[in-house]
């Protein structure tokens, strides 16, 4: 038996969960008291029934863990165990070194003082599985980016409101946004309250050449866009990002606390995302924008090194994206296109979940009797523009360039009674891609009449639905009967999307057809249908943490393979993850394998062939 320096030791159990949530005094008096043991293979570390002596921390080696000869674990670097069997006082497993292997051992009776002393150390280990799922991403945060996540409005500074009245002048306008430096007043015009800014002025003065004795009341703008002092600064960015303002009136119901600039917002966030979307909203060619594509990549980057939960960069990147299309098409189509005709976004883009730049996928959908001969160009040109942009070509030709993809209202209603009424085997993707669209230009109403008839279509072929949802089961789950992961053929990673990620997308959607939800993504549609009580609320908590692990891994796992200069896919290597990250991903799959049961059950899929 030999000793580990102090400062080694406890620089160790600060990286492992839960002794990384301990005071640095806990861990020093822990660390004291680490040995290290020398293994060999075959001893028998901990037997059935045994009270352990220890909780051994594997530094280097292989450690077995058995159900009588199965299999059922491996402990390597970083690894620890085994808690529970400290907790309940005897061992159900049996753990057998499998090589060479050094392992810290922490006594009995400490670990137990600190169970005792920590509740949150008792509560990692007695944690359900959507908690410890939720406790694994607030760990990743650290402190500066935890603020991010939880800061509100009332936060960051709000510039006090000052009020004009409508028939104040332009130069008296001008004078109160000097005296108060401000950049901005609240117009008071009868019983309405407007926004006028410094732009309006200069605008009106010197490119209008109106008299500077001119009233503001007409200048400003009475839509006001404003938010609760308490809702999220990072809402309130989503907010600016997905209106192209640059601040946002505070008001808590009739009370108006001021107004947020974007500079400030900003100024506490510190994240680069707003220059890309000022980049998008002042492109004026194909070039600009591809700039700021090229930039997005490098905001997933950042944003997912400093903590920041991956629902929120879906969110953002989705905004940016959408920004970047509706751009492009607006660079490309004349007015009279973008006035008859609404461009969609399918699939992923649909659904708000894409982050890093994945194949295409959009449509366009054309206003009846509307006709115009130099669609073919602007379409090509929109996909061509996109591919150069870096989002690569849809194998499935699911894009505008594609006239199957770009035709009337009446067309895609046609397209939906063959996908519904008469389904064949590659309409269901093609129904599937199509009911996660959302607009991103043009007229809305255009695609609220197409999914009008979708659902009017579903409500009189029930049977579509168990067809539909059929594809949820259609791929083994990668965890064998003795939760092990199962890789692909000739390769060391498993498919993290077509074995978790997916039959949770898929089955979510199924459901909410069913259930004629609005919501496109698929945490809001785990909460809506949570809402209509098909879900109890502890399995719709396990749901959306496990979709949303699983998704952050796969994020991380594409991040990792643009930065050595591999192509990004959907394949992860479960070794290059720690212990709890392998166990938690277990834990996800589970949760998997469980919504499927429900889906079997739900849709009476064993009765269908």
């Amino acid at each position: 038996m030999t000793t580990l320096d102090d400062l080694d030791q406890q620089a160790l159990l600060a990286r492992l969960a839960p002794f990384n949530q301990l005071p640095e005094p806990e861990l020093e008096r822990l660390a004291a008291t680490l040995r290290i043991g020398q293994f060999q293979p075959g001893e028998i570390l901990l037997d059935v029934g045994e009270m352990p002596a220890c909780l051994y921390i594997v530094m280097e080696g292989v450690v077995r863990e058995l159900d009588v000869e199965t299999t059922v674990a491996l402990y390597t670097a970083d690894d620890a165990f085994d808690a529970r069997a400290l907790l309940e006082g005897n061992s159900k497993r049996r753990f057998v070194v499998d090589e060479p292997t050094r392992c810290l051992q922490l006594p009995r009776p400490l670990f137990l003082d600190v169970v005792q002393t920590y509740p949150q150390v008792l509560n990692f280990y007695s944690q359900k599985i959507s908690q410890r799922l939720a406790a694994m991403g607030e760990a990743g945060q650290n402190q500066e980016m935890a603020a991010f996540t939880v800061a509100k409005i009332h936060d960051a500074y709000i510039h006090p409101p000052v009020f004009v009245t409508a028939d104040t002048s332009i130069h008296q306008a001008a004078l109160a946004m000097k005296a108060h430096k401000i950049n901005s007043l609240l117009v008071n015009r009868d019983d309405e309250i407007g926004i006028i800014t410094a732009t309006d002025l200069r605008e009106a003065a010197i490119v209008q050449r109106q008299s500077v004795d001119a009233p503001v009341g007409s200048l400003a703008s009475y839509e006001l866009i404003g938010m609760a002092p308490n809702d999220f600064l990072f809402n309130a960015l989503l907010r600016m990002t997905h209106h192209n303002i640059n601040r946002l009136v505070i008001r808590d119901g009739g009370v108006i606390h001021g107004i947020l600039e974007q500079m400030d917002l900003l100024s506490y966030l510190s994240n680069h995302s707003h220059l890309i979307a000022l980049q998008i909203e002042r492109a004026t060619s194909k070039d600009d924008l591809k700039w700021a594509s090229h930039d997005l990549v490098n905001v997933v980057r950042d944003l997912h090194a400093k903590g920041i939960k991956i629902r929120y960069i879906m969110q953002l990147v989705s905004e940016l994206n959408k920004k970047l299309l509706r751009k492009l098409f607006d660079l490309l189509a004349p007015p009279d296109l973008l006035a008859h005709s609404c461009l969609l976004v399918l699939g992923s883009e649909g659904r708000e979940e894409q982050v890093l730049k994945t194949d295409q996928d959009n449509a366009l959908i054309l206003r009846d009797g509307f006709d115009h001969g130099d669609l073919e160009r602007i379409t090509g040109e929109f996909t061509s523009g996109l591919l150069e942009f870096g989002y690569p070509r849809c194998p499935g030709n699911i894009m505008v360039s594609n006239p199957y993809w770009t035709k009337s209202v009446t067309a895609f209603k046609d397209e939906l009674f063959q996908w519904i009424v008469y389904p064949k085997r590659d309409s269901f993707l093609q129904f599937a891609i199509f009911c996660d669209a959302t607009a991103v230009t043009g007229d809305e109403n255009l695609l609220k009449h197409v999914k009008d008839r979708m659902y009017h279509l579903l409500s009189d072929h029930q049977s579509f639905y168990s067809q539909f949802a059929k594809a949820t089961v259609a791929f083994e789950t990668p965890l064998s009967f003795f939760t092990n992961f199962v890789l692909e053929k000739n390769r060391d990673e498993l498919d993290l999307k077509k074995g978790g990620i997916f039959p949770i997308v898929h089955g979510v959607r199924s459901l909410a057809l069913e259930y004629r939800l609005p919501q496109t993504n698929t945490v809001d549609r785990i909460t809506g249908l949570s809402q209509r009580n098909l879900f109890q609320p502890a399995f719709s908590s396990e749901l959306i943490e496990a979709f949303t692990y699983m998704s952050a891994l796969r994020v991380k796992a594409g991040l990792q393979k643009t930065t050595q200069g591999l192509p990004q896919d959907n394949y992860l290597n479960p070794k290059e993850l720690n212990k709890l990250e392998r166990e938690l991903l277990r834990d996800s799959f589970k949760i998997v394998n469980e919504f499927k049961k429900f889906i079997t059950y739900h849709f009476k899929l064993g009765m269908i062939s």
